[in-house]
């Protein structure tokens, strides 16, 4: 992104570029995390046999393989078990990742779930665009249109999601000519969306690291059980 305007005869597909590998990146990390959270609690449970996990988890079908695989490091096999189990398929809209990680949080109020969406309208990082009122506008608002304010405001972040995803799959499958002509873009726009993407993911990565601990917990894993695992 930052070279695009070094080279004037393909800045625009250099800007291109960028856009599609932060997405990539965007869909990695979930990819990663899903992996990452998946082989610590199956670590925690070979660690404590007696703890019973939920279905979702007990039904997981885990590749012969992976059962298979010798390894020194402590919980490998099972991050490439759940590695596989979604490298096949891109992690990129909202009802993807609500699938993959809704499991972990309360219910009701899921990794994507609006009341904690909002409130990352309160950080530092987050702009209008994202959700399309301020926090103090949303504060203002009177208390009985609070909840529909609050629909449209979500509606509003998960459309912007939208658009972003879908400009990398204009870019890889149709190279961004979409209908007949090609899309204009520019450094700005780039620039923000990418933002965009790093925002999205902090706050979720944030969310994850902060309620892991807690479902070991929920799930009855000891401290000793649920340290061992979150190093």
């Amino acid at each position: 992104m930052n070279n695009a305007a070094l080279l004037p005869a393909c800045g625009d597909d250099m800007l291109r570029s960028a856009l599609m590998f932060a997405v990539g990146a965007c869909d990695a990390y979930f990819a990663d995390a899903y992996a990452d959270v998946i082989s610590r609690v199956l670590r925690a449970k070979e660690l404590q046999p007696a703890v019973v996990l939920p279905d979702r988890l007990n039904n997981l079908r885990i590749p012969v393989t992976a059962i298979l695989r010798q390894t020194s490091m402590p919980g490998w096999r099972w991050r490439m078990a759940a590695r596989e189990l979604v490298e096949k398929e891109n992690v990129l809209s909202f009802a993807q990742i609500s699938g993959l990680f809704n499991q972990f949080f309360p219910k009701r109020r899921g990794l994507l779930s609006r009341d904690r969406v909002l409130g990352w309208i309160s950080d530092p990082q987050a702009k209008h665009r994202h959700f399309g009122i301020s926090a103090a506008q949303l504060a203002a608002v009177p208390a009985p249109n609070v909840d529909a304010q609050k629909d449209k405001a979500l509606a509003h972040f998960e459309a912007r999601f939208v658009a972003i995803f879908q400009r990398r799959h204009d870019c890889i499958h149709c190279c961004d000519r979409p209908r007949v002509a090609i899309q204009t873009i520019n450094l700005l726009a780039v620039q923000k969306k990418i933002e965009d993407v790093e925002f999205l993911v902090d706050r979720c990565h944030a969310e994850l690291c902060d309620r892991f601990a807690t479902y070991l917990d929920d799930l009855g894993f000891n401290p000793g059980t649920r340290n061992q695992v979150m190093t």
